[in-house]
Formats: structure tokens, sequence, C-alpha cells
């Protein structure tokens, strides 16, 4: 289960992302920026949001869906 917190300008993304479910965030032109994290994985992104280019917390949600994650979205 990946949780994602947003905020009006940008998401955190909590829980134990593999580096596929980054490329494909980043594939998908979302800047991803690490916070934290071992053994391959990362424990914490931020990534900002920019609605008005279309690059929404739905379509992060919608990436890590189609990566085989279940979302969990907190406002």
């Amino acid at each position: 289960m990946i949780t994602i917190a947003v905020t009006h300008n940008a998401a955190n993304v909590i829980g134990m992302l593999s580096q596929q479910a980054i490329k494909t965030l980043k594939q998908a032109e979302f800047c991803v920026v690490k916070q934290e994290g071992d053994y391959g994985f990362t424990g914490s992104l931020t990534i900002p949001l920019l609605p008005e280019e279309g690059l929404t917390w739905q379509g992060v949600k919608s990436c890590l869906e189609n990566s085989g994650y279940q979302v969990l979205i907190v406002c």
C-alpha cells in the first residue's frame, strides 16, 4: 500500500516504492524528488504538482496503480 498525501502544490508519496515505479512516474513527466530510501527502494518522495500543465495527484495515483500498487489518498 502506498499513501499519497496531497497539498495544493505537491504530493508526498510514502511507502516502499520500487525504482520501476519511480521510472514510470518520470516517464509521465512528473518531477520526482527522492527524500529517503535504502536497498533499491525509496520510502518517501515529493512530487511537485502543476495542475495547469496536467501534472495532478490523480496522474500520480494512476501511474502508481498501473505499476501494481494499491494507493491511498490523504488530502
